[in-house]
């Protein structure tokens, strides 16, 4: 019987309740969002809260939901829950602590659905779990297109999409097998990582994460 994605449904659930509560008080987002004032010690619990709110509006939000949905189903299904939280929370906090040195106060759950991308890419790589075929390009055209929009504008994410979309089509039909197209995941990190995006070091965070948790062996049947 396949898992039930509970973790991922509850998460979703909340997160979009929390900033249908930001749109009717616009004071949610300057409570739970990075403080606009740094970090501190008191107020360490932002880095948790931020990742519930979305301080670039609509777009931001519905993009994250379905991100979260698609990578948030994928992880809990097939790698386990306990892999999806700590590739969720690391990633998330990780990306808030850098985000209130390199982006401005703000929130959003973008660098946890990173973390889940990052560990999705070296499952793909590595061959654990029973992942579906396309979870490979799912990762590289998240991947590609989160660096191309950060760092160079929504051209290079076209241009980014599409060229890999090609590539992904060349290579099941020449029979090669698309796996290693999980490799633009680390790569994307590193080219946000170079530009100070906080981005990066989530994606790298569930890239590594993933490849040091250790792998599930199923238990052969008893002996009659």
């Amino acid at each position: 019987m396949k898992k039930i994605p509970w973790l991922t449904g509850t998460v979703l659930v909340v997160t979009a309740a929390v900033n249908l509560w930001a749109a009717a008080d616009a004071d949610v987002m300057r409570k739970l969002g990075r403080d606009p004032a740094g970090f501190s010690a008191d107020g360490w619990w932002h880095l948790f809260s931020s990742l519930f709110v979305q301080s670039d509006g609509w777009a931001q939000l519905v993009f994250n939901l379905l991100t979260l949905a698609v990578f948030g189903y994928l992880v809990e299904v097939h790698l386990g829950r306990w892999r999806w939280s700590v590739l969720y929370l690391g990633a998330g906090l990780l990306g808030q602590a850098l985000g209130y040195a390199w982006e401005p106060p703000g929130g959003g759950n973008s660098v946890a659905v990173c973390g889940l991308v990052g560990g999705l890419a070296t499952a793909v790589l590595l061959g654990r779990g029973a992942l579906p075929s396309n979870a490979g390009l799912f990762a590289s055209l998240y991947a590609v297109a989160l660096a191309g929009s950060q760092l160079f504008g929504w051209i290079a994410l076209a241009i980014g999409v599409v060229l890999v979309t090609v590539v992904n089509g060349v290579l099941e039909k020449t029979g090669r097998g698309t796996r290693i197209l999980a490799v633009l995941v680390p790569l994307a990190g590193l080219v946000l990582l170079a530009g100070q995006d906080h981005h990066g070091a989530s994606l790298l965070f569930g890239v590594l994460a993933s490849g040091l948790m250790p792998v599930r062996v199923a238990r052969s049947a008893p002996t009659p």
